[in-house]
């Protein structure tokens, strides 16, 4: 029986486990075998797995892509493909991901309602990965009128570390910071804690993504919450009816978020 091969861009993000199960549940409830593999976000590591997939037993794919792959992806047959989490920049095919857009427009008004203003947007490179640009944007259309933007992206440490520490000597310092996943979270939550930034007293947070940890930091972490299971359970399910048909248009199926809000977004 043909194989479903799974391209996970980043299997150290807990969302990353969490979506592999739900794939490899609906492809088991369907008598479907399942093949995972980690490109770790290298370009060349996702094209080589998916030409060992295809020259093997593997049928169909689920790709959460590492980004700037799209010219190669795109050969790829549109009724055996689902693409997750990250949706390419071009509509190519069948689409699962989470309310990026309006979820990081609730958090960014929540800030503002709490008085965490101006907000600034802390995120890794934000060039390649599609999901990171939609909260981006979601951002700027929610401070448009209320302040100037305040965009830190970063590729390493050292970068982060000169970039924040700019941000907050400026005139005008942020007093809500919203990251853009779990990992921008814990280097904003090293360099708070270096600088004795209290969360909670000098800024508010909230986090894109909702790792288990964030609930027992002090002051626990508000964040939106992705529905990781759904989206992969969805996936599979959707390859698993054929994907996109040839000559339809593709469909992007959203899985609602949902703010958490614990401590960290109000000011004491």
């Amino acid at each position: 029986m043909p194989t479903v091969g799974v391209v996970v861009s980043d299997i150290s993000n807990p969302f990353s486990s969490v979506f592999m199960k739900g794939i490899f549940d609906a492809c088991e409830e369907r008598g479907q075998s399942t093949a995972f593999a980690i490109s770790d976000g290298s370009i060349k590591r996702e094209r080589n797995i998916i030409k060992n997939f295809r020259s093997s037993s593997v049928d169909r794919l689920i790709i959460q892509t590492c980004g700037d792959n799209e010219k190669f992806l795109s050969k790829l047959d549109p009724r055996k493909t689902v693409i997750i989490d990250r949706p390419l920049k071009k509509d190519i095919f069948s689409t699962v991901t989470s309310d990026n857009y309006d979820s990081t427009l609730q958090a960014i008004r929540y800030l503002q309602k709490q008085g965490c203003e101006p907000v600034a947007f802390v995120t890794l490179d934000i060039k390649s990965v599609t999901t990171r640009s939609i909260r981006c944007d979601a951002y700027l259309d929610a401070i448009e009128g209320h302040q100037e933007p305040m965009v830190v992206s970063f590729d390493t440490l050292n970068e982060a570390e000169v970039r924040l520490t700019d941000l907050f000597a400026s005139s005008n310092p942020p007093k809500g910071i919203f990251t853009s996943n779990g990992e921008a979270l814990k280097i904003f939550l090293k360099f708070a804690r270096k600088h004795r930034l209290v969360i909670g007293r000098d800024v508010g947070v909230i986090s894109f993504e909702d790792w288990d940890w964030m609930e027992f930091l002090n002051p626990a972490i508000t964040a939106v919450r992705q529905d990781s299971y759904t989206m992969g359970y969805v996936s599979a399910k959707t390859l698993l009816e054929g994907g996109t048909p040839l000559g339809a248009k593709p469909e992007t199926k959203i899985i609602e978020s949902r703010l958490v809000v614990r401590d960290s977004s109000e000011l004491s």
